[in-house]
């Protein structure tokens, strides 16, 4: 019974948490969160692998436990950083209108920097390489 109410627990969880939306478009919403879920389910799977090889649990049931709580915990935390997305999100739409436009001008001119900096130290390395 107890691992039925876990089940319970974590379908009414993963039904609660995918219904929120992301990019707000559903198909692409429904995307984010099955590969969302998958990453979920494979970290609590290697958890569960992880505490049977340290003999923390044996058993069947009490692995189908292990995985259904770990699940749960992964579940929360991750809405945990999902609420944190969403205040962020919302404080940067705070911002003025002119700040919205500068922050990605200048990390686009930095990142054309770096950039030109690498071709830079790339063309001096292999040009020194041929003197050598």
């Amino acid at each position: 019974m107890k691992n039925n109410s876990l089940s319970e627990y974590k379908v009414l969880l993963v039904t609660l948490i995918t219904s929120l939306s992301i990019t707000g478009i559903s198909l692409i919403d429904d995307q984010i969160w099955n590969l969302i879920i998958l990453i979920i389910g494979m970290i609590a799977y290697s958890i569960v692998g992880i505490l049977y090889s340290l003999h923390v649990i044996t058993g069947k049931n009490a692995g189908k436990d292990a995985y259904a709580v770990v699940f749960i915990v992964l579940l929360i935390l991750g809405y945990c950083v999902y609420q944190g997305i969403v205040k962020f999100q919302q404080w940067v739409l705070s911002w003025p209108l002119w700040i919205k436009i500068l922050i990605p001008v200048i990390l686009t001119l930095l990142i054309i920097l770096v950039i030109t900096i690498m071709i830079i130290k790339s063309r001096q390395n292999t040009n020194q390489e041929r003197t050598d």
